[in-house]
């Protein structure tokens, strides 16, 4: 077949044949005829150039093969061969010896031009490669950033796209090292990492902050990978660079508060988090100055907002001035708050740093006639300077240290600081919400574990608060927030009820005296669910952000049917609906009927959301994995737990099409972020044919190590076989496995001994006890035994205060899991999307 083909190819090529023997050319030439439909002869070496001359001169075109005799009279075939490269270098070109008196000169000559085709056929593939590969380059040096260097990163190749990008031209740039483009706010130690890489023969990927030739700064995405020779030794690195100069600016808009131009307090967060990171694995100090301009809202309401924001940029440039970039780093966190940050000074420098800012705003003597303390401007200033190697502390416990710090300065009269660190203080600030400064959901989840009489609680859901946050910010909400806290304070009689914040939406109230039950729900229906105020957004355009409320009454699982009682309400469009337990089936069949509406509607438009909750290590509360959590976001965007909508999910025929659509949105975020997570799943799940295989498609394409898949243990579970063989499969994906809710009742210890269970999850209703049942402390010490005789690692759920914390930690549990260490939030809230 390939003779063929080599014969067909010889066809359609161009040949000429020089030979000034006249009786091999009277034999050659009907056996070249045969082979080639063109052939051009010449019979002697000189008439023979003359023709490939003439031919290349006119169009610029050649003979795709020469033949030549090798021994010719007037010249022999190694001089042709010569001077026709001089024309084309890459000319074929084949000189022979045979003669007409050859014993095989028929064969030979056959063979030969087969073996011709062969070569022809091959360099035309390659000289089709080399067009293709032409193209490509040169589209890559129109269109992409590239830079090839030698061993010491001097620039041996540029792509034109990225010459022109930067201003520069070929010749100033060649032979130059990359620090021609480099920034000058480039962090060092990014360079460091980026050369520590290359040196250990690995690809470098980053961001790079770099300068065009006329001084404008740019951002690239940088991959630098090893070049090396066909040896296989490295001779040098190319760069493959992407331009997010917009992206990276779009960021900083959102990180900078755009009066000031200070990072702001998202920024803050992200910083504060990381650097306290750092000063703990380093044993530093870490210092906190929350700054606050003194009768700064008197002013703004007399002098207007004009007048207000030039003395916010007075103050802010005077910060700027007193700063040491090296060891400060400063922001704006609200309106009329500062904060500084500093690491890795002692006490005595901090006292120093607070009253040289009190010093320097006074010498400015900017007029302040609102302010009862003094004619000029003045500041009140609350620090905080923690020993990280003596004090356990999370970064909202820094902050709200050093927020209780600024508010003692302003209750002293303003123009001063304070900085006194109380432990006892700090110590109980878990259990503080950061915003408001009123019990979070942690004590009141501890305060409901210990109820041992009828109580009320209400739950209310701030409405329009998650729009507005969408809209205006973290800030703007947060804002909205304390405002509603405060209005809540001043109508409620500390007394005879108990306010907590639960979370940015959510607060609730606790009432333990039945004689109470009757006035706070008058109250509530007369008074806190009036939607009486209104609030001016960025705009000044008025918004109105009521509540919906939930209630329950009773001592078990209050919370629970608060909570369920609020989604019905918020789906039902209605002020507030109490739980009750007494409801006729028909009632019972309408509302299982309205949320299985809501969950299908939810299901068809895709808006079936997974949020995470850490799960850490008891050791060192460092984080091993997250839980995936299903939530339901309604059309308002609304976010509706589990409780609501889970068991109407699992009674209708869509629910795989539920955990499917659940589990493919886990599975891109695992891909994306990398990190370990856990996955719930029912028996019915795992015994339908379908959905196994859908996982085990899941998990060919994205592999199984990092992933957990938490089985629930129930009544429901009709054929442990069918468990047994799940387990099995996804064991040879490399995933992990975990029994939810053990000890809930259902738990067959026999059973857990056949399979290879990797971590039990002690039921949460257990672990709430711990504290103030004994028989359940005995129950949950004699299990934790057990798993451990079994290899298992243990996971203790609902921990939800430091003295859970504790408990469990006495008890010997490997990991936690509870709003004491998290809530369930959103993939971008832990930095997963």
């Amino acid at each position: 077949m390939h003779v063929d083909i080599h014969k067909a190819h010889l066809k359609s090529l161009t040949l000429l044949y020089i030979e000034d023997h006249s009786l091999t050319s009277e034999f050659v030439l009907p056996l070249l005829k045969d082979l080639f439909s063109n052939v051009v002869f010449a019979t002697n070496a000189v008439d023979g150039l003359e023709l490939y001359q003439s031919k290349f001169l006119e169009c610029e075109k050649s003979f795709d093969i020469v033949l030549c005799a090798m021994d010719m009279q007037k010249m022999n075939g190694f001089e042709v061969t010569k001077r026709i490269k001089e024309y084309k270098e890459e000319q074929l070109v084949f000189t022979t010896l045979l003669r007409r008196d050859s014993a095989l000169f028929s064969d030979a000559l056959k063979a030969l031009f087969l073996e011709i085709a062969e070569k022809v056929i091959l360099l035309d593939q390659i000289q089709k490669k080399q067009f293709l590969l032409q193209q490509k380059n040169n589209i890559l040096d129109e269109y992409v950033f590239t830079t090839t260097s030698d061993m010491s990163g001097r620039i041996t190749d540029i792509s034109q796209a990225y010459l022109d990008f930067t201003g520069y031209t070929k010749d100033e740039v060649l032979g130059k090292n990359h620090s021609i483009f480099r920034n000058h706010h480039l962090n060092k130690k990014v360079i460091k990492n980026l050369w520590e890489t290359l040196l250990e023969d690995k690809i470098w990927k980053g961001e790079l902050r770099n300068s065009k030739s006329s001084g404008e700064e740019y951002w690239i995405r940088t991959i630098i990978k090893p070049l090396y020779s066909e040896e296989n030794i490295k001779i040098g690195y190319l760069a493959i660079k992407e331009d997010i100069t917009t992206k990276k600016r779009l960021e900083e808009l959102s990180t900078k508060d755009q009066l000031t131009m200070l990072h702001n307090r998202r920024h803050f967060e992200y910083f504060i988090k990381k650097e306290l990171n750092r000063s703990i694995s380093q044993k530093n100090t870490i210092a906190l100055l929350n700054i606050e301009i003194d009768y700064y809202q008197e002013y703004k309401n007399t002098f207007g907002y004009s007048k207000a924001y030039k003395l916010l940029l007075d103050v802010s440039n005077l910060l700027k001035t007193q700063v040491q970039t090296h060891i400060h780093h400063i922001f704006k966190i609200s309106e009329l708050e500062f904060a500084i940050v500093i690491t890795n000074k002692d006490d005595a420098f901090i006292d120093a740093f607070a009253q040289q800012l009190l010093d320097a705003v006074a010498a400015l003597h900017l007029c302040n006639p609102q302010s009862p303390i003094c004619d000029s401007l003045t500041l009140s200033i609350g620090a905080v300077n923690i020993h990280t190697q003596h004090c356990t502390i999370t970064s909202n416990d820094l902050y709200n240290v050093a927020d209780t710090n600024l508010a003692k300065a302003r209750e002293n009269g303003g123009n001063t600081f304070v900085s006194h660190v109380n432990e006892e203080y700090i110590k109980n600030l878990k259990n503080i919400d950061n915003i408001t400064k009123l019990p979070n959901r942690s004590a009141l989840v501890h305060e409901l574990s210990s109820l041992q009489e009828e109580a009320m609680l209400i739950i209310l859901h701030i409405n329009q608060l998650c729009s507005l946050k969408e809209l205006y910010g973290f800030d703007f909400a947060s804002n909205v927030l304390a405002t509603k806290a405060k209005e809540l304070q001043d109508v409620l009689d500390p007394n005879e009820c108990e306010l907590y914040n639960l979370n940015l939406q959510e607060f609730a109230i606790l009432i333990h005296d039945k004689n109470m039950f009757y006035k706070y729900l008058l109250l509530l229906q007369h008074s806190i669910l009036m939607a009486s105020d209104s609030y001016k957004d960025t705009a000044g355009e008025h918004f109105i952000a009521d509540f919906t409320a939930g209630i329950s009454y009773g001592v078990k699982d209050i919370f629970n049917h608060a909570d369920l009682s609020l989604q019905e309400a918020l789906i039902s469009k209605i002020s507030y609906k109490v739980y009750k337990n007494n409801q006729s089936q028909k009632q019972l069949q309408e509302e299982n009927l309205n949320r299985l509406k809501v969950y299908k509607n939810a299901l068809h438009t895709g808006k079936i959301i997974p949020y995470f909750q850490p799960i850490v290590d008891a050791k060192d509360a460092s984080i091993i994995k997250y839980e995936a959590l299903a939530r339901l976001e309604t059309d308002n965007g609304e976010i509706i737990s589990p409780y609501y909508f889970l068991d109407a999910a699992k009674e209708d025929k869509t629910f795989e099409f539920f955990t499917r659509q659940m589990m493919q949105k886990v599975f891109n975020i695992f891909a994306k972020s990398g990190v370990h997570i856990s996955m719930n799943l029912t028996y019915g799940n795992i015994n339908s044919p379908s959905m196994v295989e859908y996982i085990q498609n899941r998990l060919d394409k994205y592999g199984g190590k990092g992933i957990t898949f938490e089985i629930l243990e129930s009544e429901d579970i009709q054929d442990y076989h069918v468990i047994e063989s799940f387990i099995i499969m996804v064991k040879e994906y490399g995933c992990k496995v975990s029994i939810d809710d053990f000890g809930s009742g259902y738990s067959n210890f026999t059973n857990m001994l056949k399979f290879n269970i990797d971590y039990i999850k002690i039921d949460g209703s257990l672990i709430e006890k711990l504290n103030s049942d004994q028989n359940v402390r005995n129950m949950v010490r004699g299990l934790l035994v057990y798993a451990h005789n079994a290899n298992m690692k243990v996971i203790a759920e609902f921990v939800s205060s430091e003295e859970l914390s504790e408990a469990v930690k006495e008890l010997g549990i490997d990991y936690m899991q509870g709003y004491y260490y998290g809530e369930p939030k959103p993939p971008e809230y832990y930095g997963l999307a």
